[in-house]
């Protein structure tokens, strides 16, 4: 026992004793339940750091976050070439404040007057409770970029998180995000919104995310997200358009797709739109993947799709029904089969685990892929380029649209299986498709590949499909047509697990001397 306490039992009544252990017990009972100033700072740390833009790219940046209290907070922000890892030397912009749910509060800063092309390092919070030292790059004058879309999240956020990081990694060029809608499956859900955003906030607090609504998507949305306010009155933030490079981007909610403002207002955003490439985004198909029962998609070519063509969108990118799809170029309802006709490609993605089957049967379906993917745009002058891949990071195909005039003349054709269970879907390092023979599976099966042309190619064209086992050649079947007009090839073989089938595109198969067909993909 220590000798302080030995001390006070021995010249202290009894009651007075008891008295004094009270007192001892409450103050420790304090110590107990109430933290220290530095774990209590702790749990002041800012949280969801998201990068938006609400003014010109090239010249703001726009971030939200959240803290459990109101008090005063702000960004302190410094050139990267500045930065020696303190921010002594720091600009300093406030931030507004406003509740955001049961336990957080909103808060939201506009920096201005930035540099073009520059990279900054900032942090937001207040003294004591700093975020850690993040970046963001304004937009350059260029014709030359990348970024990312992404379909619905809605579920399975840890997975979408390690997914969007993973791509983050993995294509570090990318300058700001797409999202389609259905960012969580109840949008006045905070425990959702919780989720969403931590898993959010590793990539987003570096590049800008712009996002559309989604009909799961409720007022959380528009508490959380700043977002230009060019749109049509009333209704701010759910429309609205950026520029970014040599694009220009338009961001619609489809839940008022019969709103007459939004239709003018939408015919005049993109008349004055100058730039080379233009874009929209918006959650709900126009041209389904799957047989919509509540027909949306109708509404929406009756109102907005005819705006769109009048003005020459180029792509637009869709969610909705949890699946990949990409379209061929459609305009005034019909597919444009001539590279020098104009028509709008829509693409269709799905970023969480919730995912649906497509029935394929509509003739303007180029490719779809069943479960988690998302897509890379790159624009380089003429030429946009969209990498669609799985989640794991497996290709689903490249699709080009070169409004140069001068085609590339490779490849000519992209070839990609159609999903099946019989088999797992892969690429060779020459970026020849194969399909491997699931375990369990054996006897006579069919191999289906969509073909999809990147440039035209006179005459017919043949699929070859070879047949391997132990590397060693069993068969081969060819299928032979014109692949600018027909989308798919198939061929059978009897099979057994562990089994390679591979598929190329050539100009021509012959056995006559000399000759020796090109690979076109």
């Amino acid at each position: 026992m220590r000798p302080g306490f030995a001390t006070l039992k021995g010249n202290i009544p009894a009651a007075a004793r008891i008295v004094c252990l009270v007192f001892l017990l409450s103050v420790i009972s304090c110590c107990w339940f109430f933290p220290s100033a530095a774990s209590a700072g702790d749990s002041l740390q800012p949280e969801g750091i998201i990068l938006t833009w609400t003014g010109d790219p090239a010249g703001s940046q726009t971030i939200t976050w959240l803290m459990p209290d109101d008090e005063p907070a702000c960004v302190q922000y410094l050139s990267s070439d500045g930065f020696t890892g303190s921010f002594a030397g720091a600009q300093e912009i406030s931030a507004g404040c406003s509740k955001f749910d049961s336990t957080n509060y909103r808060f939201t800063a506009t920096i201005t007057g930035l540099n073009p092309g520059t990279k900054y390092i900032y942090r937001v919070g207040r003294e004591g409770s700093w975020s850690e030292a993040l970046s963001f790059t304004t937009a350059a004058d260029t014709e030359k970029f990348e970024f990312l879309y992404m379909g619905d999240v809605q579920s399975g956020y840890t997975q979408w998180g390690s997914t969007l990081n993973s791509v983050y990694q993995t294509y570090p060029q990318i300058k700001f995000a797409l999202l389609g809608g259905d960012l969580t499956d109840n949008g006045d859900d905070e425990n959702e919104w919780g989720q969403f955003l931590d898993a959010a906030t590793g990539v987003f607090s570096l590049i800008p995310v712009m996002p559309t609504l989604g009909n799961h998507d409720g007022s959380m949305y528009l508490n959380f997200f700043a977002l230009p306010e060019n749109g049509p009155v009333g209704l701010k933030r759910e429309f609205y358009s950026f520029d970014y490079g040599n694009a220009h981007f338009v961001v619609l909610d489809t839940r008022n797709n019969t709103d007459e403002r939004v239709k003018q207002w939408l015919q005049e955003d993109l008349q004055a739109a100058t730039k080379k490439w233009k874009f929209v985004v918006f959650h709900m198909p126009a041209y389904p993947a799957t047989y919509d029962y509540k027909e949306i998609d109708k509404s929406i070519r009756a109102n907005w799709i005819p705006i769109l063509e009048q003005n020459r969108v180029d792509m637009v990118f869709v969610g909705h029904q949890h699946q990949y799809m990409r379209t061929h170029p459609i305009f005034q309802g019909e597919v444009q089969t001539s590279p020098a006709a104009y028509g709008i490609v829509y693409v269709m993605g799905n970023a969480g685990s919730k995912t649906y089957t497509g029935s394929g049967e509509f003739p303007y379906i180029a490719v779809e892929r069943t479960g988690s993917n998302y897509q890379i745009i790159q624009i380089d002058g003429d030429v946009l380029t969209l990498t669609a891949k799985e989640a794991n990071g497996e290709l689903i195909e490249i699709y080009t649209i070169n409004k140069g005039g001068t085609a590339p003349q490779e490849p000519a054709y992209t070839l990609s299986p159609l999903p099946d269970s019989a088999y797992t879907t892969g690429t060779t390092k020459d970026g020849i498709k194969t399909m491997t023979v699931n375990a369990g599976v054996a006897g006579f099966k069919y191999f289906t590949v969509g073909v999809t042309p990147v440039t035209t190619h006179s005459g017919k064209e043949t699929v070859v499909f070879t047949h391997l086992r132990n590397g060693i050649q069993l068969g081969l079947n060819a299928a032979r047509a014109d692949f600018d007009q027909v989308d798919s090839a198939q061929a059978g073989f009897n099979v057994r697990q562990g089994d390679v089938v591979k598929a190329y595109i050539v100009d021509c198969l012959t056995s006559a001397a000399g000759a020796n067909p090109v690979i076109l993909q």
